[in-house]
């Protein structure tokens, strides 16, 4: 979600940008008009392609090859590093509360317009049908309807029909659907300062539009006069576009201009620009990301997430069920059979254990018994990676042990189960990193002190990594505040902090 809105963002302020410097001056409007739709639209799809590959990066894909167990304790099922969450989630119920706050604003102006045209009279000048309404000042148009105030009474006068030309011209060419559109992308994207930007531009170009379309059928002069002399002002209704627009002096302005059009070399940049876009978003999507969609497409299985699985309740509860529901076999006990079994099993994406086998057992019926158990574990919350759920191997330890001094009324030994505590069965490794320029830097070695080649490196919260090199070096862009993640098959998994 994040990389989404950066990417958006990031699209949306260069084609916005791009316009103020090309476009914002000239007087062809139509195309204004589609460039400011057509550069939001592409802002909002770019970041969801996924298109081939078509330019060299010299970031390698983080490799997502179902790995072979890990064996990591039933009771470390905590994210594979610290990392404070709360921060975050409240960020998210900050973005949606304000999201939530502009859309019933939104909404209020929709059902006040909605109300306005209830309570209006009907009334036909010429072709069209006018609703006339008390207490509103001017006139304006929402979608089809053409709104005009009782105050206007004179048909007569030309500059009636002037206003109403004015207003036709909204409906005919579909304004407040350009309107809608921005509105709801600013309920959605309101922090972006583009989304405010673009709806006043919008409006401008309808204004623009609608006086072109009206000096269609009257004389400059006599348009600009009423114009000049009407004295109703603006209803201040933001999803309605009105002839009493406040933009006077620049309208007189645009009016005596003349349309020429917009040259060769500035369609060649914007169009340059749009290429560019989709080449360093869409096509590089799958350099950034492809690990992950393989991973969820392919089904591919995780041992290192960024968030590991968790029992419903924790640890204890995990705990609490597997004392509860295990049965030292007699069959174990009889024979004096004792020793630990590991049970690996899969934690998918919808939480349900799968693949539940026992890769190291003692035989007696002690692994059935450590396998059933596990697979009639209840619904685990699954492990994410990049905030998808991801599928997650884990391997559970449990310990059959006998109590000598004790026996059962048939004379078997009584068991102790034990599961074991909190302990990472991987290996450790050592990395020698350091942070310059804008980029991580440095190399990882094994146990031994040698290099290790293909450890997987990550910033935190993206699918955005690489991976070492033959001799155990890596170099990885990231933001100084970014935390950066090391893991490799078999080791625990490292963290760099960010600043």
């Amino acid at each position: 979600m994040s990389n989404y809105l950066i990417e958006l963002s990031v699209t949306h302020v260069a084609m916005i940008l791009a316009y103020w410097f090309f476009l914002r001056k000239e007087r062809q409007y139509a195309k204004m008009r589609f460039y400011l739709i057509a550069s939001t639209l592409l802002a909002l799809t770019i970041p969801l392609l996924k298109l081939p590959k078509l330019l060299f990066n010299s970031k390698e894909p983080i490799d997502a090859v179902p790995m072979e167990a890990i064996a990591l304790d039933a009771m470390s099922i905590a994210p594979a590093a610290d990392r404070s969450t709360w921060s975050y989630d409240l960020l998210i119920w900050v973005y949606i509360a304000i999201s939530v706050f502009f859309l019933l604003k939104f909404l209020s102006g929709v059902f006040y317009l909605i109300w306005l045209e209830r309570k209006s009279s009907y009334e036909k000048f010429n072709d069209l049908y006018i609703r006339k309404v008390r207490n509103i000042r001017g006139s304006f148009t929402f979608f089809n309807w053409i709104f005009l105030s009782d105050a206007i009474v004179d048909k007569d006068r030309q500059d009636y029909e002037v206003i109403l030309k004015h207003e036709k011209a909204h409906a005919s060419l579909g304004h407040t659907y350009d309107v809608m559109f921005f509105e709801l992308f600013k309920v959605c994207f309101w922090w972006l300062p583009t989304a405010w930007f673009i709806i006043k531009e919008i409006k401008k170009i309808h204004e623009y539009q609608a006086d072109a379309y009206a000096l269609k059928s009257y004389n400059v002069d006599r348009y600009s006069s009423i114009l000049i002399s009407s004295t109703l002002k603006t209803n201040g209704l933001s999803l309605a576009s009105s002839f009493h627009d406040g933009l006077i002096l620049k309208r007189l302005k645009a009016m005596k201009q003349q349309a020429k059009k917009i040259s060769p070399w500035k369609l060649g940049v914007l169009s340059a620009l749009c290429a560019s876009l989709i080449i360093v978003f869409a096509c590089s999507e799958e350099t950034k990301d492809d690990s992950l969609a393989k991973s969820q497409t392919q089904g591919d299985i995780f041992t290192a997430v960024e968030r590991q699985p968790e029992f419903e309740g924790g640890i204890d509860a995990f705990n609490r069920y597997i004392m509860n529901e295990i049965k030292y076999p007699l069959s174990a006990r009889q024979t004096g059979v004792e020793g630990r079994v590991d049970v690996q099993f899969v934690v998918g994406k919808d939480g349900l254990l799968s693949e539940v086998k026992a890769i190291k057992g003692i035989g007696a019926d002690c692994d059935e018994e450590a396998v059933r158990v596990l697979q009639n574990a209840p619904r685990f919350k699954p492990g994410s990676q990049n905030g998808k759920p991801v599928r997650v191997r884990m391997v559970v330890p449990i310990t059959f042990k006998l109590d000598e001094g004790r026996t059962n009324p048939d004379n078997s030994t009584q068991g102790i189960i034990v599961i074991e505590q909190v302990e990472s069965r991987n290996e450790k490794f050592k990395v020698d990193a350091n942070y310059a320029n804008g980029e991580w830097s440095g190399t990882i070695y094994d146990e031994e002190g040698e290099g290790l080649p293909g450890a997987n490196i990550v910033v935190g919260g993206t699918a955005i990594g690489t991976k070492s090199d033959l001799g155990g070096t890596f170099k990885l862009k990231a933001n100084e505040s970014e935390d950066i993640y090391v893991s490799f098959i078999g080791y625990e998994t490292v963290r760099l902090k960010g600043k």
